[in-house]
C-alpha cells in the first residue's frame, strides 16, 4: 500500500509534493532528488536571515535541528518549522505505533526442496502469501514434507488470487525439509524471494570484509540488540545516521526508518526518545555518504582507500 504523509515531497517519500508559496515552481527538479533541491526566492532568504521565529524547529534539541537543516539545505528554518507544525497537528501528542509489528514472534529458516531457505515466523511461513498483510499467523506449524504453494500473486482471504504479474516467475510448490538454521546465518542469495524485504528476515550477520554496512550493522546490534532501536517491536534493518555529523545513530526497522525523521515532538514519544538519545550513538561510527568505503585497519604507511 502506498504510504503518504504530511512530509511527502519534503523527504522524497511517495506522493505529490506540496510546495510552499515562496518556492519558485519554474525550475525543474534535479534527477534523483526531491523538490527541496529548488533554489529559494529572495523573500525566503530574507526569512532565513531571522525575520521569523521558527518556534517548532527551535523546540527541538540542537542536534535534531542541525540534522533537519542538513537534510533540507535549500529550505529556510521557517519552512522546516512550519512543516513540523503541520505534522504536529496530524500526529497529536505522540507518534502512533504500527499495529503490524511481529518482532516478538520466534523465527527459524527451513530448507526447501528448491534449495532455498524459507522463513517460519511463529507457526506461519512468510512466503505462503505474496501479500504479507494477508498471512495467517494462527495456522499450525508445518512439518517436514509439508508442501508450501509459492506465488508472486496475492491470495486474498476470500480465496481469490490476484492476476499473474508479467515478468514474474510462475507459481511453484516447495516441499519443506527437516533442516533448520538461524535466519541471520542465511545469506541473502539463499533466501526465498517472496516477502524477502518486508522486515521479517533478520539481516545476515555473516558479512564480507568489504561490506562496511554489514560490519557496522553488526556493531550496533552488539551494542543495543537486534530489535529496532526506536520502537523495539520489529527487527532492525537499516542504519540510521545524522545528516549533519554523518555519524550512525542506530539500527531501525523498515517502518521507523521510513518516517522517523518526520517526528515533530521535542520529547514524549518513542520516536523523539530515540532521536534525542539513540542507545548506541556512543559508537560514533561514520556512515559513508555517497559511496562504498573500506574502513578496515591498515598497516602503517599503506595507502588509504
Amino acid at each position: 500500500m502506498l504510504r503518504t504523509s504530511a512530509w511527502d515531497g519534503w523527504s522524497g517519500a511517495p506522493g505529490r509534493p506540496h510546495l510552499p508559496s515562496d518556492v519558485p515552481a519554474t525550475r525543474s527538479i534535479r534527477p534523483g532528488r526531491p523538490w527541496i533541491g529548488r533554489s529559494l526566492s529572495t523573500g525566503a532568504r530574507a526569512e532565513h536571515a531571522g525575520m521569523t521565529s521558527a518556534h517548532h524547529l527551535y523546540a527541538l534539541p540542537e542536534h535534531r535541528r542541525l540534522d533537519l537543516k542538513a537534510r533540507f539545505p535549500r529550505l529556510t528554518e521557517q519552512q522546516i518549522s512550519d512543516q513540523l507544525g503541520r505534522t504536529l497537528q496530524l500526529r497529536g501528542a505522540a507518534c502512533a505505533r504500527s499495529d503490524k509489528r511481529r518482532g516478538h514472534l520466534p523465527a527459524v529458516a527451513i530448507l526447501g526442496s528448491d534449495e532455498r531457505w524459507h522463513l517460519r515466523l511463529g507457526t506461519a511461513m512468510i512466503c505462503s502469501n505474496a501479500a504479507r498483510m494477508f498471512i495467517d499467523l494462527d495456522v499450525p506449524a508445518p512439518t517436514p514434507g509439508t508442501v508450501i504453494p509459492h506465488s508472486f500473486r496475492t491470495r486474498f482471504p476470500n480465496g481469490s488470487v490476484g492476476l499473474e504479474r508479467p515478468g514474474y516467475r510462475p507459481d511453484w510448490d516447495v516441499v519443506l525439509t527437516g533442516q533448520e538454521q538461524r535466519p541471520d546465518l542465511v545469506p541473502r542469495a539463499e533466501r526465498c524471494p517472496i516477502n524477502l524485504d518486508q522486515g521479517d528476515w533478520a539481516p545476515c550477520s555473516v558479512v564480507s570484509r568489504s561490506d562496511w554496512k554489514g560490519r557496522k550493522r553488526n556493531l550496533y546490534i552488539a551494542a543495543a540488540g537486534p530489535m529496532c532501536h526506536a520502537c523495539g517491536d520489529s527487527l532492525g534493518q537499516d542504519l540510521h545516521y545524522d545528516r549533519y555529523t554523518e555519524l550512525i545513530t542506530g539500527l531501525l526497522c523498515n517502518e521507523c526508518s521510513s518516517h522517523i525523521n518526520e517526528c515533530p515532538h521535542p520529547a514524549g514519544c518513542y520516536q523523539a526518545d530515540y532521536l534525542n538519545a539513540p542507545p548506541a550513538a556512543h559508537l560514533k561510527e561514520r556512515y559513508y555518504v555517497g559511496g562504498n568505503r573500506d574502513d578496515r585497519k591498515r598497516a602503517v604507511g599503506s595507502p588509504a582507500a
